[in-house]
């Protein structure tokens, strides 16, 4: 995984995504983080509730005991209930968060690709392909991806810190073995899909320049009269979806090896803590609950510690976003500095 922690533009990353937060609509968006965070932290609380009650959901199957059956079944409808709430609002406030910081970003780039032509400007030097696109759908899923990456990603961090205490109680064993294991499949993620970012931000740039020849193919119909042969632009167009076609056959293969590798890797996973746990079982040291506690808590803990190989495509998408867009602010930006400079030499030349 230091490939593509090492391969993330983090310097362009706070250059787009630093100036919302530090807007006139930081407080907006703070608030709805903060509530977001606080419906995380619930869901950890709940579900740590959840784990406790299905291990002695499941003695009290084993153990025949009527009474305390019930109260667990009762108490484990509740906390699922609990969670509904919980899970509806948080995708709610995340869902409008994102989109009011697409607000914010989408106007910030217009009003500074159309101020003083520099938009035109960079357009004319060929520095910026297919603007349009940058403008619109690469701001959206630049907002989604970045909501959705860092709450992940925090979400496992709550889920981690506070699985791991819950598996170390039933065995220090499981705890190392849980982190070991994960550690071992971000490596060998890591190093089959690490071309995953240059192939996203070829895929995306292909995609935009098809999408520009088949538009300019439409103008040229739309002018010309009659029968004609094949126009520039059309031709253009062919070898722009053959291109699109071709980095998408690299990016399947790239996937399908990262899933040939993780679909094992997974489904392994289940049987590791019921492995280390039995011999404590059948020596009747512990009782049967505890398996599944254990079993529970290594995934939920497994699920948190593996979140970057989950999230692998889409941080390798991320990475290509936050380029395009960070590549036309800088340009934008240096142009508007240019504009400024221009103005100032008029300016002392008039006095």
């Amino acid at each position: 995984m230091n490939n593509i922690l090492l391969d993330m533009p983090w310097r362009r990353l706070i250059r787009v995504g630093k100036p919302f937060w530090t807007s006139s609509k930081s407080k907006v968006g703070l608030a709805h983080l903060v509530s977001i965070l606080v419906l995380l932290a619930a869901k950890a609380v709940v579900a740590v509730f959840i784990n406790q009650n299905a291990g002695h959901f499941m003695t009290a199957i084993e153990q025949k005991n009527l009474g305390s059956f019930y109260l667990y079944l009762v108490l484990s409808i509740l906390a699922i209930l609990t969670t509904v709430p919980i899970d509806v609002f948080y995708g709610f406030l995340r869902t409008r968060l994102a989109l009011i910081w697409r607000q914010w970003l989408s106007e910030s780039l217009i009003e500074k690709y159309f101020i003083d032509r520099a938009g035109l400007a960079i357009e004319d030097a060929h520095e910026i392909d297919n603007p349009e696109q940058r403008l619109t759908q690469d701001v959206d899923s630049f907002c989604n991806a970045s909501l959705g990456l860092f709450i992940s990603i925090l979400d496992a961090t709550i889920n981690v810190c506070t699985f791991i205490t819950v598996l170390w109680v039933i065995s220090p064993t499981l705890s190392i073995t849980v982190i070991l294991y994960s550690s071992l499949g971000l490596v060998i993620v890591s190093h089959i899909g690490k071309s995953l970012i240059g192939l996203s931000s070829q895929q995306m740039k292909t995609e935009a320049d098809l999408r520009a020849k088949l538009a300019e193919a439409r103008g040229e119909l739309v002018k010309s009269t009659g029968a004609q042969p094949a126009t520039p632009a059309v031709v253009q167009s062919q070898y722009c979806l053959s291109a699109v076609i071709s980095t998408l056959m690299n990016i399947m293969t790239v996937n399908k090896d990262i899933q040939l590798f993780t679909t094992a890797f997974n489904l392994l996973m289940p049987l590791i803590p019921a492995v280390i746990i039995a011999p404590s079982y059948f020596a009747g040291e512990v009782p049967f609950g505890t398996i599944t506690e254990g079993v529970l808590a290594f995934t939920a803990v497994f699920h948190g510690a593996t979140v970057l190989i989950n999230q692998f495509n889409g941080i390798s998408a991320f990475a290509a976003i936050t380029n395009r867009l960070g590549s036309m602010i800088e340009k934008l930006e240096t142009e508007e500095m240019k504009t400024e400079s221009q103005v100032q030499v008029i300016t002392i030349a008039n006095r």
